[in-house]
């Protein structure tokens, strides 16, 4: 039962541990599209005004306002998937923390019964030497 319980221990441990690992992910994404959201902005500011709205700069201008919308959709999807996947992480480690204590319990429950045993058969026997007659 002990080792029962120091495996679940290092199965919970490793899954709080990959429950964070996804967190740290998925606040990486939402740092990527925040980045590209902030140049999209940047980008169309920059296309309205001076030289920029007139002639080849506007082309091109255009050229990657159209990308970093492309990748603003890519990073869309990403940081759905990431917040699935970091959902699914912490679902399993809380579950592995369910199961770490009811194993304790269990074995605590084990431990105190047996001590309990211990002590009725003690009680029980007839000539423990503890007592005088």
């Amino acid at each position: 039962m002990r080792q029962k319980v120091e495996r679940l221990a290092r199965i919970e441990r490793l899954q709080k541990r990959m429950h964070e690992m996804a967190r740290w992910r998925l606040a990486v994404v939402a740092l990527e599209r925040e980045k590209l959201t902030s140049d999209h902005a940047e980008m169309i500011e920059a296309l309205s005004q001076g030289l920029m709205a007139y002639g080849a700069p506007a082309a091109a201008g255009t050229r990657r306002v159209r990308g970093i919308e492309r990748e603003l959709a890519r990073a869309h999807v990403v940081e759905k998937d990431m917040e699935k996947r970091t959902l699914e992480a912490g679902r399993l480690a809380k579950l592995a923390d369910r199961c770490l204590d009811t194993a304790r319990d269990a074995l605590r429950n084990e431990v105190d019964r047996r001590s309990l045993e211990e002590l009725i058969e003690a009680t029980l026997r007839p000539d423990t030497g503890s007592h005088k007659r």
